[in-house]
């Protein structure tokens, strides 16, 4: 007809139309609900009637025979779909109004006739293909029978490549509210409307393309803040990518598989949790990327079991359970890899055809996509080939370095899966934490070749039987290496037997397998602290320090596994571990002073009971002694105290008996200086007991006990014993304990009074000692001499109210040589005894004028003063032959006298404050002296000692004679004053009499006028 040209030609063609339209429209266009007779009656083949006046046509000749589609033609016309669609037949075609189509351009802002390639206007040439379904000519039964889906002729390929069964893009008709029939949510309005090609439906809108697979997943919002969570089926969507498949979720893979329709039986993140635990899922989902620089055969299988995984839950091809229908279908998995039993059940209320996946419920079904179909499923089943190895969960935390780690050393059969039957606990660090442990990224550089090739080789030659086998290691590698201690380390993060929260809580202290010759051949221990659970938190747990960043441990099969966010090193070094708690600092001092440092460092499998600062200093003048520098006799009892302190094998606080009911067992244990030292432990907290004839008495003691109650053992048997206040303090040889407060002091160490006189200094004193032949105070009068003992019996009888055979030993009172040095008596004798003084120094003197004789009589009887002897009472056995006294026995207590070696003088102990005491003369006033010079014999202890047979106490000043023994300059002055204190007080008592009887008097006076 374009050769016609002008009006005419117009003309004609509008009256052929007009004639053309008469013809094939077949009855009015209405409404289309469910109440429309569901089998109409169908019109006859205009093929085998072709005289009742019926032409052949196509859908182009259908829309433009009415204007209501002008619209959809118009598109269809610009998008050059004209000749394709002349061509189709037995097709079905839902046409969208006029208003639905400028709708549509409204909303996408495409008022303009601009067309750019395949899109007019906002629309597609394969959104525009989507409203033609490929299934056959539909009639108004087959929409409103219920949910069905339909094969569209779209698809992201060529018309011809989804002319082919099975490659159209899926969409969906509903009966929905009030009857209506819906196609993807879009109303279908009208029917009737048919041609030779097919039939039309009127929709009220414009079809829009589904969205992807991958769009689909991602469509469901987050549950929580949190940022890992991508969705309801995040979990569904990195499954699909960790196992290489996500080409199928969008499409835009470069495969053939990758164009084609795909059907996922989509699991939500729930139901993903719900089968599999923490390192299940964290392996399946993230185990092929994080191991991707790994070893081939590590990477391979994790994609592998990512894809036996997935193929459960992916068909090729758009699977619909209203396409199948109701009853049981088999249909093959994603690459023919499992085939998956499949049943379709009724229509269910909510419209959704039910059914089950391998025995798995179907929740929804059917969702339409444009590379396929979805169907939401509530469980998740775990495929029967897949097994879980320790490495493959390791893989899954990102652990990778670790893997490589136990690889390369050997050790690789802890985590494989080929000793399913051994339970350990590994302690994993990630990977950031080896690097920061190692410096590096294992297995990196030519140094670092060279040292893990001589680490393997000296494995392999001598196994992995412990010491021998480092030792053969170190020796091998170049010193300073970071592979150096590579085995040690590693072993070190593998315990024995599962431990999981509650262990841990009961038994904190897991056995590695790093077992050597430092350690005596027994397993190097890792100690675990669980803080308290706070409402629905978990629980924290730390490792020696790391902090485990799961919730919850990882089991998989016998091992348990936690993830450590910093690196564990193993123990240290005896002395860099106790140099890192301050208040055991004067204890490695010690070590040092006494020259065992190094030889306690070089000594395997020890214990350690550290005694805290407090404890030696509380020692005063004992401890002044022990660190007395370039005093051998120090040196050797320091260094026997220090000794028995360290135990010659290691114990943990796990291993030490518990005392109960029926059990009052002690764990004896010989020190490095002989002496036995016993360990037990009751409710109250673990206890130390320093010698053998404590640990008789305190078994005896204890098993009086039992039949009480035993919340009292604690409290009454314990008296007496050390007490630790910390445990388990982690040392490369062994272990080591705090004593919270006291020490050992080792029957070998042979505390004496000329000690503790050496150790304050008291040179002045010990020389008065000499001069006055009282030394054998110094010594135990139990085994002094008999030619000793007769001249201590000579020199005694000034104190004869004490028995001499009743003296078991002597305290002595030590004033300072600064306090002797502001004595005059002393001065004086002093100064006779070294004429190079000068005698113009001291000419104030009050014993300037007095004689020798009276000088040295004077301070002899200051010097027995100033000891006291010590009366009866038990003793404590000693290795060196001789008793120990008991320190009850020798230490002063508060308001008690005691005698001295003046006779008929005493001296009181007054406690003025916590432990600190002075001492006085018993029953002595004090008062003023004519010579205006105060008497006070008053002095305060400053420090003390407990020696073997008495205590040293050092004083402040030295104490003063009584006044009546001759300890003054002078007797008138004694006299004189004695007088005038009578005659002033019977001056004041008359005084004060005559005074009371005047008052009497007036007040007796002043009555008798009142009566009158």
């Amino acid at each position: 007809m374009r050769r016609l040209g002008g009006h005419n030609a117009s003309l004609l063609l509008a009256l052929a139309l007009v004639l053309l339209l008469a013809l094939l429209v077949q009855g009015t266009p209405g409404p289309l609900n469910t109440d429309t007779d569901p089998n109409p009656e169908p019109d006859p083949d205009p093929d085998s009637d072709p005289e009742k006046g019926r032409m052949l046509t196509t859908f182009v000749d259908l829309l433009s025979s009415d204007t209501r589609f002008s619209e959809f033609l118009h598109t269809v016309q610009r998008l050059g779909m004209v000749i394709p669609l002349n061509r189709l037949r037995n097709v079905t075609l839902l046409v969208p109004t006029n208003e639905a189509i400028r709708r549509f351009r409204r909303e996408q802002g495409q008022d303009s006739s601009h067309a750019a390639g395949s899109i007019y206007r906002g629309v597609a040439d394969s959104q525009a293909w989507y409203h033609l379904i490929g299934d056959g000519i539909i009639e108004v039964g087959n929409l409103t029978q219920g949910p069905m889906v339909w094969e569209s002729l779209s698809s992201s390929e060529s018309i011809d490549y989804a002319a082919e069964p099975g490659n159209g893009i899926m969409l969906k008709t509903v009966v929905g509210g009030n009857s209506k029939v819906l196609a993807n949510g879009v109303p279908v309005i009208a029917h009737n409307y048919s041609c030779v090609a097919g039939n039309a439906f009127q929709i009220d809108g414009l079809l829009t393309l589904p969205p992807t697979l991958w769009e689909l997943l991602q469509a469901e919002a987050p549950k929580s803040d949190d940022a890992t969570d991508g969705g309801s089926y995040s979990a569904m969507e990195k499954l699909l990518t960790a196992a290489g498949w996500s080409g199928i979720l969008s499409g835009s893979g470069v495969s053939n598989e990758s164009s084609r329709m795909h059907t996922l039986w989509a699991f939500n993140n729930q139901a993903f949790s719900s089968a599999l635990d923490f390192g299940e899922r964290a392996y399946l989902l993230y185990g092929p990327a994080f191991t991707k620089d790994e070893d081939a055969d590590i990477h391979g299988e994790a994609i592998e079991d990512a894809r036996t995984f997935a193929a459960g839950y992916v068909s090729s091809g758009a699977v619909s359970l209203a396409r199948l229908g109701v009853g049981t279908h088999t249909i093959s998995g994603f690459q023919n890899r499992t085939r998956l039993a499949v049943i379709v059940e009724e229509q269910r209320s909510n419209g959704d055809l039910g059914g089950h996946i391998n025995g798995l419920a179907i929740g929804r079904s059917d969702i339409v996509a444009r590379n396929g179909i979805v169907h939401g499923i509530d469980q998740v089943g775990r495929p029967g080939g897949l097994v879980f190895s320790p490495q493959k969960i390791l893989a899954g935390l990102n652990a990778t370095m670790f893997i490589r780690l136990l690889k390369e050393t050997k050790l690789a059969d802890y985590i494989d899966g080929s000793q399913p039957e051994r339970k350990i606990t590994l302690l994993v660090p990630t990977n950031r934490a080896m690097e920061d442990a190692f410096g590096y990224g294992l297995g990196d550089g030519a140094d670092d070749d060279q040292a893990a090739k001589a680490y393997i080789k000296a494995v392999n030659e001598h196994g992995l039987d412990g010491a021998s086998t480092i030792a053969s290691v170190l020796g091998v590698l170049p010193v300073g290496s970071p592979r150096e201690q590579q085995l040690e380390w590693a072993l070190y993060h593998i315990a024995e037997g599962q431990s999981g929260l509650e262990e841990l809580v009961r038994s904190p202290l897991l056995r590695t397998k790093l077992a050597a010759e430092w350690t005596g051949g027994k397993a190097q221990v890792v100690k675990a602290q669980v803080d308290q659970a706070h409402g629905t938190l978990s629980r924290h747990v730390s490792f020696n320090g790391a902090d485990n960043i799961l919730p919850e441990p990882v089991v998989v099969g016998n091992t348990t596994v936690y993830l450590l966010s910093s690196p564990m090193p193993t123990p240290p070094n005896l002395i860099n571990a106790l140099v890192q708690d301050l208040d055991l600092s004067l204890f490695v001092a010690a070590m040092g002073a006494s020259g065992t440092a190094d030889e306690i460092q070089h000594v395997n499998g020890i214990t350690v009971l550290a005694p805290v600062v407090s404890s030696f200093t509380s020692l005063d003048l004992v401890w002044s002694y022990l660190s007395l520098p370039g005093d051998s006799d120090a040196r050797t009892d320091l260094s026997r105290l220090i000794k028995s302190h360290i135990l010659k094998k290691p114990i943990y606080s796990d291993e030490i008996p518990m005392h109960t009911d029926s059990s009052a067992e002690t764990l004896t244990v010989e020190s490095l200086n002989g002496n036995k030292v016993g360990m037990y432990r009751t409710p109250h907290g673990v206890f130390v007991i320093a010698d053998q004839a404590d640990m008789q008495h305190s078994q005896r003691h204890k098993a009086q006990q039992h039949g009480e109650v035993h919340a009292r053992l604690a409290s009454v048997a314990d008296t007496g014993s050390l007490k630790l206040s910390e445990t388990d303090v982690l040392l490369r040889t062994g272990v080591a304990h705090v004593l919270g407060q006291g020490l050992i002091l080792p029957p070998n160490v042979d505390i004496t009074s000329p000690k503790l006189l050496r150790g304050m200094k008291a040179h002045i004193f010990a020389n008065l000692l000499e001069r006055f032949n009282l030394t054998y105070v110094l010594e135990d009068p139990r085994t002094s001499s008999s030619r000793r003992r007769r001249l201590r019996k000579q020199l005694t009888a000034r104190s004869s109210d004490i028995p001499d055979n009743d003296v078991v030993g002597y305290s002595i009172l030590v004033p300072s040589d600064k306090a002797w040095r502001e004595n005059a008596a002393y001065r004086e004798l002093a100064r006779r005894d070294h004429e190079e003084f000068n005698s113009a120094e001291d000419d104030e003197n009050p014993w300037r004028n007095s004689t020798t004789l009276d000088l040295v009589h004077h301070l002899d009887m200051l010097v027995r003063l100033h000891i006291i002897p010590v009366v009866g009472g038990g003793a404590e056995p000693n290795l060196t032959g001789g008793n120990r006294l008991p320190e009850s026995q020798l230490l002063l207590a508060d308001r008690k006298t005691y005698p001295t070696m003046l006779e008929g003088v005493r001296l009181r102990a007054h406690e003025f404050a916590s432990d600190r005491f002075s001492v006085q003369l018993d029953r002595t006033p004090f008062y003023q002296s004519p010579g205006g010079v105060p008497f006070i014999s008053f002095a305060t202890v400053v420090r003390s000692g407990v020696a073997r047979t008495g205590a040293v106490f050092e004083l402040d000043a030295a104490l003063k004679l009584p006044p009546d023994d001759g300890s003054s300059p002078g007797g008138w002055k004694k006299f004189a004053w004695n007088a005038a204190v009578w005659l002033t007080g019977i001056g004041m008592g008359s005084g004060l009499l005559g005074a009371s009887g005047y008052w009497v008097r007036q007040w007796w006076t002043r009555s008798d006028y009142q009566s009158l």
